[in-house]
C-alpha cells in the first residue's frame, strides 16, 4: 500500500496531517509482526526526520520490552542519520507534538492573527550577493503573503 502524504518542501506538516501519517504508520506496522514501513522524501531528509520524531512520540507506549528496544534502535538510526539534517525549529516542532500527544501542551482554539513581523537591524550587506532578507506568510500550506526582497 502506498500513502502520499506529502506537503511543501521547507515547510513543517499541519498538526492533522502529522496524526494521520502517524495513524497510518501505526496500522501499517501493527497489522503484522513483519510488516515494514518505508518512509519516502524528495529533496533534504528533515521531513523524514520530523514524521520519525513524531511517530516516537506517538507510539510512545511499548507493550513489550521487544517493541521498546525497535523504538530505540529507530531513535538510534534517527540521531546517527538524520540528527545532523533537521533544523532548530523542526526539533522544536516536533518535541512540541509529543507535548501536545502528552497533555503538557494544550491548542489554543481560538483564532489568532499576525498583525505585524519585526527584523532587527540587518548588517548592511552590498548587493548582488550580499544579504537580502524577505518574509513568506503561509496559512493552511496556501503562500497568502511575500514581501518584497
Amino acid at each position: 500500500q502506498v500513502l502520499d502524504f506529502g506537503w511543501p518542501d521547507l515547510l513543517a506538516p499541519p498538526l492533522e496531517l502529522l496524526c494521520s501519517v502517524c495513524k497510518a504508520l501505526e496500522g501499517c506496522l501493527g497489522g503484522h509482526p513483519r510488516n515494514v514501513a518505508v518512509l519516502l522524501c524528495k529533496g533534504s531528509k528533515a521531513p523524514v526526520g520530523v514524521v520519525v520524531g513524531a511517530f516516537l512520540h506517538y507510539s510512545d507506549v511499548w507493550g513489550s520490552p521487544e517493541q521498546a528496544l525497535n523504538a530505540l534502535s529507530m531513535r538510534r538510526f534517527c540521531e546517527e542519520k538524520l540528527g545532523g539534517v533537521l533544523q532548530p525549529s523542526q526539533r522544536r516542532y516536533t518535541e512540541d507534538f509529543g507535548a501536545l500527544l502528552s497533555g503538557r501542551l494544550r491548542l489554543n482554539s481560538s483564532p489568532q492573527f499576525l498583525h505585524h513581523v519585526l527584523l532587527p537591524p540587518l548588517p548592511a550587506y552590498d548587493p548582488p550577493d550580499g544579504c537580502r532578507p524577505f518574509l513568506k506568510i503561509y496559512q493552511s500550506l496556501q503562500l497568502v503573503y511575500t514581501s518584497g526582497v
